[in-house]
């Protein structure tokens, strides 16, 4: 199963990033603030074991706009929680046979992926970036690089730090 997580992720993230109704940056998200810190939201479902890649990737997407991280304060906070859920479903194929098309049903169990994702403005807890995805996971292959890509796609329309 630990196999099947870290590709979830990245899909999970890709389609997010690619999806505009899936992500929303505030007009009030102006650069002015200068550091960041990272939360992760302990909720039912979340995966302790992504947590290191997540944090690295959105780590280096906001410093890459001029942001400073700091471990436990800051002016933004990034908040978000990642899961896994198992889910059953019907798939129905059409089968060739000697009396004609018929339609062959199946139960199959699959993995569903979820992220949210907030950033806040700290002082005020204004919402400035949210995205929240649920995507069917698939299998290719995940390495911090992708990791790193994929978070700064999602976090692409956010604005660089004003300083910068």
């Amino acid at each position: 199963m630990p196999r099947l997580i870290l590709p979830l992720l990245l899909l999970l993230l890709a389609g997010c990033a690619s999806d505009p109704a899936s992500v929303s940056v505030s007009p009030n998200a102006d650069g002015h603030q200068s550091t960041f810190f990272i939360q992760a939201v302990r909720a039912p479902g979340h995966r302790d074991d992504l947590e290191d890649r997540f944090d690295l990737g959105v780590r280096r997407a906001l410093e890459a706009k001029g942001y400073r991280y700091q471990e436990n304060a800051g002016d933004l906070r990034v908040i978000y929680m990642l899961g896994l859920d198992t889910q059953t479903g019907v798939i129905q194929r059409p089968v060739a046979t000697q009396a004609g098309v018929i339609t062959q049903t199946q139960i199959a169990d699959s993995e569903q992926a979820r992220l949210a994702l907030r950033i806040l403005d700290d002082a005020s807890g204004e919402v400035l970036l949210q995205a929240q995805v649920a995507r069917q996971l698939h299998d290719p292959s995940l390495t911090q690089q992708a990791f790193d890509d994929a978070i700064a796609r999602l976090l692409q329309e956010f604005p660089a730090h004003a300083g910068r």
